[in-house]
């Protein structure tokens, strides 16, 4: 049997040619290839991601409210997709977007933004954002009435994805092991309903926004695939702006290079140059090296308002290896939070569940962060030290002047092979040996400098004007 690595994952697609299959003018395998490849290594190697909490019904209902309101932006010169991931700005009570808002502010512009962990930040402190929560209500009850009814619709979905999907499955299993077919086959008939349902919202849109271009936060979301197909059909320019540093296996960071499909955008902007070697979108996708400038403003802001402290230690939790870290962040609590500070930084996504999965993090010895009201920056400049497996807040944390550890959990070896390899980076496995390097003042120390192309205002600018121009 095959390991479930990208490389393989990506010859099966070559040969099986996945990302040229339409079904109802829909590249299905596309629109789904990521989690594909993620069912494929947990049922191998074990490797899985997080999931949302379920709705509750105040959530449910504020939602139904949001989804009410109309749509009145006209004629904009920039619309961009949020990924509705907002930090509280401590100085104003501000809830910021710190991709979008800056940028939003010196354009003609609307922000699109879809709910995260249900629901919204607020106040946000503009006046052009649109919540797309009628996207939620619509697919959700598009699905689950289908499935209800078994409708005549989704019977001929349904039996369109068995009899093209089949032999792929078969495939998967003989090349990487797992049977999939069962498990997999309703979900991509709903990803169908996702993708058609919100193609028609995102359409109404621009019919009235009329942008010149169109920025996306996270590509792979359901509202920027639409809107990426939706402006290849219409002519009008779409970039993604990355939310983070991409990684080798991360799935929808990695095609063949032949795969030129409408669902991705004509732009890749990076922070870093860094990133063009790991990065491998199709070759018909431009890459820009643009820079990160909320960092770059924020940084000094953070170091100034958090000084650092040597006996500060940041974990970083992610959603697929946070178990693991977080019990080493316990073990390393209990073994010196009397002498240190220890912060252990949950991802967004794991504020409502950590409780339950991870009840080691309730220890009076770990200052645990389960809410957005101060952003990670103020714990990386705070922090001497940064501990965790392949996110893109080490990048960050190194910009913040932080020493690092990594931990051998998942695919970190992989996908930190530059700071390891190139930087001497120590990679360790226990709670013990994370004590023993810090004790020792052997975390590794990479130059803060070169992280994050510079000047990125001003590169976002440029890039934009000549555009919309």
């Amino acid at each position: 049997m095959l390991e479930p690595t990208i490389e393989n994952f990506l010859a099966f697609e070559r040969e099986h040619k996945c990302n040229q299959i339409e079904i109802e003018g829909m590249h299905v395998w596309a629109l789904y290839r990521y989690e594909i490849h993620n069912a494929i290594k947990a049922a191998t190697v074990g490797r899985t991601e997080g999931d949302d909490a379920p709705f509750t019904k105040k959530e449910l209902f504020t939602m139904a409210l949001n989804a009410l309101k109309p749509f009145t932006y006209k004629n904009v010169d920039l619309l961009f997709i949020g990924n509705g991931r907002r930090t509280k700005n401590p100085d104003t009570g501000i809830y910021e977007d710190i991709y979008c808002d800056d940028l939003a502010k010196e354009f003609n512009s609307v922000i699109l933004e879809h709910p995260e962990n249900h629901g919204h930040c607020t106040p946000n402190g503009m006046d052009n954002v649109y919540f797309t929560d009628r996207v939620a209500f619509q697919t959700n009850l598009g699905v689950k009435l289908s499935k209800k009814f078994n409708t005549k619709k989704r019977q001929e979905r349904t039996r369109k994805v068995t009899e093209v999907f089949t032999p792929l499955f078969a495939a998967i299993k003989e090349d990487f092991g797992p049977d999939l077919a069962d498990k997999l086959i309703p979900d991509i008939v709903d990803r169908m309903y996702y993708i058609d349902i919100t193609k028609k919202f995102c359409g109404k849109i621009l019919d009235k926004a009329k942008p010149k271009l169109i920025i996306e936060i996270c590509y792979y979301a359901m509202e920027s695939y639409a809107m990426s197909i939706l402006g290849h059909e219409r002519g009008i320019p779409t970039a993604e702006y990355s939310h983070g540093f991409a990684f080798p296996t991360h799935t929808p960071m990695q095609y063949n290079p032949e795969d030129h499909l409408t669902e991705l955008p004509d732009y890749e902007l990076i922070y870093s140059k860094t990133q063009l070697p790991i990065v491998n979108l199709p070759d018909n996708v431009q890459m820009v090296t643009v820079g990160f400038p909320f960092f770059e403003k924020q940084r000094k802001h953070y170091q100034a308002a958090n000084p650092k402290d040597d006996k500060t230690i940041c974990f970083i939790s992610t959603l697929a290896e946070g178990e693991q870290i977080s019990k080493v962040a316990a073990k390393v609590a209990d073994l010196i939070g009397d002498e240190y500070h220890i912060y252990y930084k949950l991802h967004p996504l794991e504020f409502g569940y950590y409780k339950q999965r991870y009840p080691w993090l309730v220890n009076d010895k770990l200052d645990v962060i389960d809410n957005n009201e101060n952003h990670i920056f103020k714990y990386l400049a705070n922090s001497s030290t940064v501990v965790s497996t392949r996110t893109a807040s080490v990048w960050e944390g190194i910009g913040f002047g932080c020493d690092t550890i990594l931990l051998d959990y998942g695919d970190t070896a992989v996908n930190m092979e530059y700071f390891i390899k190139e930087k001497g980076v120590p990679l360790v496995e226990s709670a013990e040996q994370v004590v023993e390097l810090i004790k020792a003042g052997k975390a590794g120390k990479v130059d803060p400098d070169g992280m994050f192309e510079p000047n990125a205002a001003e590169n976002l600018r440029k890039f934009i004007s000549n555009i919309i121009s």
